[in-house]
């Protein structure tokens, strides 16, 4: 197997929770142009905005910290397998999501206000059960007698975004709406029927049985021939013309609603209603059939005994049979909602609350956020947020701030301080850094 695999599913599994990908914090930022990324309605008073590049992660694993996992021997920090697995889940969830605003133009024509965007993005989410790892790192002795359950859930996806949007002011309401042209650069992805596989090690004969209803779609990322050789080429640089052109296309859309009541500012937006078509280059990697392997190379070689590796290698090769197929498939985006209502109380002071819905792979999760901006001097602005997620998660301090310089703004955001200042021991993270030019 190709180390470079090896090493980034590792630090995949390491590095990121199953958390919904909002920003919590960016939706209390009217004064910025990329609060508009939350609500198409939100715009600046300026004649023209220039938005600059920038970037945004949230990433979080519902598994264990990296202090939690981490111990020293011979002088050295290494990761502990046996802890990382007596701090899993009986199921875990991972999830990052990268995004790279590259440049955004906006005009304002009275109450129209026009723009285009691009914008670069990956997506990984990965589900697995406890077993899985312990199946691959401590071996099936454990598991004896027993029918282990091996599926997983599987998705990433690397894509261009092509913005185009406008937004009109009728008094008080402003109404806005994108549209996102999407093409697709590379992914994977489980199938949403088939991602369940068991294992099971007779007590007597030590014969294992593979149960495989398992279907893999890959579109320029995976490439398996056998069980020694799998490659992922999951390339996060690729900006060239030739990947923005292609059949892996597809389409999305944001909409969204401002009212702006004397001192009091509504606002509801529904994002990300859409889906890419992965016809190019895709192939099927399919496991639905049962097998077994009559012997003691597999067992011996996890638990301990006398086999040689090579030996387990040629028993995993036949245990797992794979078909190659070529075919397509969808990646549907993730639905958010927010609904907010904030306050301005002067020219200084703004204080409100969000809340915030997202529908990612059919299942829905929520959070609730309340937070104030503060302007002490006319080129700063800092701003407080605190929210409450749906997995019980209550410690989430959020800051932001804004410098303007002439013309020139940027900003940073976070929706947990606590896992920037020490992420050793944060078991998620969001941050969100740009900048853009407002010319009046």
């Amino acid at each position: 197997m190709d180390f470079k695999i090896k090493t980034t599913l590792f630090a995949l599994l390491l590095g990121t929770p199953m958390l919904a990908q909002q920003e919590l914090g960016l939706h209390f930022m009217r004064h910025v142009w990329q609060s508009n990324y939350t609500n198409p309605a939100f715009v600046q008073p300026g004649k023209v905005v220039v938005g600059l590049p920038g970037i945004y992660n949230s990433f979080g694993f519902d598994g264990p910290t990296y202090n939690e996992i981490v111990t020293k021997q011979d002088g050295k920090t290494v990761i502990d397998i046996d802890r990382l697995i007596g701090h899993l889940n009986p199921e875990n969830s991972i999830r990052d999501d990268l995004g790279i605003p590259t440049l955004s133009l906006a005009f304002n024509l009275k109450n129209l206000t026009l723009n285009i965007g691009h914008a670069v993005k990956y997506h990984a989410f990965l589900k697995f059960p406890k077993e899985l790892p312990q199946v691959v790192w401590q071996g099936n002795a454990q598991f004896i007698g027993e029918t282990v359950e091996l599926g997983n859930e599987l998705n990433l996806a690397g894509y261009h975004e092509l913005t185009t949007g406008a937004a009109y002011k009728f008094g008080q309401v402003t109404l806005g709406a994108n549209v996102k042209f999407l093409h697709g650069i590379n992914g994977a992805a489980t199938d949403d029927d088939h991602h369940s596989a068991t294992l099971y090690t007779d007590p007597d004969v030590y014969q294992i049985t593979v149960n495989g209803d398992y279907l893999l779609h890959s579109a320029n990322s995976v490439d398996y021939q056998d069980f020694e050789d799998l490659q992922v080429d999951f390339n996060f640089g690729k900006l060239t013309f030739k990947e923005f052109v292609n059949k892996n296309s597809g389409v999305a859309f944001d909409f969204g609603i401002r009212a702006e009541i004397g001192k009091l500012d509504l606002a509801a937006s529904i994002l990300d209603l859409g889906k890419i078509n992965w016809d190019d280059n895709v192939t099927d990697y399919s496991a639905l059939k049962s097998y077994q392997y009559d012997g003691l190379d597999f067992s011996e070689a996890l638990t301990g005994g006398d086999a040689q590796l090579g030996d387990a290698l040629d028993t995993l090769e036949q245990i797992f049979q794979v078909e190659k197929t070529s075919g397509s498939y969808s990646t549907k985006l993730s639905r958010k909602i927010y609904l907010s209502a904030s306050y301005r109380l002067n020219d200084r002071l703004t204080f409100g609350g969000v809340f915030f819905n997202e529908n990612f792979r059919g299942g829905p999760s929520s959070a609730v956020a309340v937070g104030a901006n503060f302007a002490p001097l006319d080129f700063i602005n800092a701003g407080l947020t605190y929210g409450i997620k749906e997995n019980k998660s209550y410690n989430n301090l959020g800051v932001n701030l804004t410098v303007n310089l002439g013309p020139v703004q940027v900003f940073g955001v976070t929706d947990n301080i606590f896992s920037l200042v020490n992420p050793a021991d944060a078991s998620n993270f969001m941050a969100r850094a740009g900048a853009s030019l407002l010319l009046k």
